[in-house]
């Protein structure tokens, strides 16, 4: 697994989860929209980590969410675990699994 590329790769694939142009996250981690297309592209290498963390930031997740990157050999509570903490709706789908919870247990009573 090469560092960078998987970088790269994670930062576009949650901007786009999170429905965010390139212009609208470089916008809001402060930093060139141009400069945040190469990295996407693998294309620069150069990203500081203090630029890591801008953009994190401005994609609104924790760094456990972001250095998740073998969400296809996780389990399968693991990767359910990763797509939940990148929905904008995480509570609603929380009241479904709670309420998928209740009515089984109540089945099984």
């Amino acid at each position: 697994m090469q560092l960078d590329s998987e970088v790269s790769k994670r930062i576009r694939e949650i901007r786009i989860s999170k429905g965010m142009s390139q212009e609208m996250l470089a916008q809001k981690a402060d930093i060139n929209s141009n400069f945040l297309g190469r990295v996407e592209r693998g294309v620069s290498s150069n990203l500081q980590l203090k630029t890591l963390d801008k953009i994190i930031s401005a994609l609104e997740i924790d760094y456990p969410t972001f250095f998740s990157f073998n969400i296809e050999t996780a389990d399968k509570k693991t990767r359910i675990m990763n797509k939940l903490s990148l929905s904008s709706q995480q509570d609603e789908i929380l009241d479904v699994i709670d309420s998928i919870l209740d009515i089984e247990k109540n089945k099984n009573n």
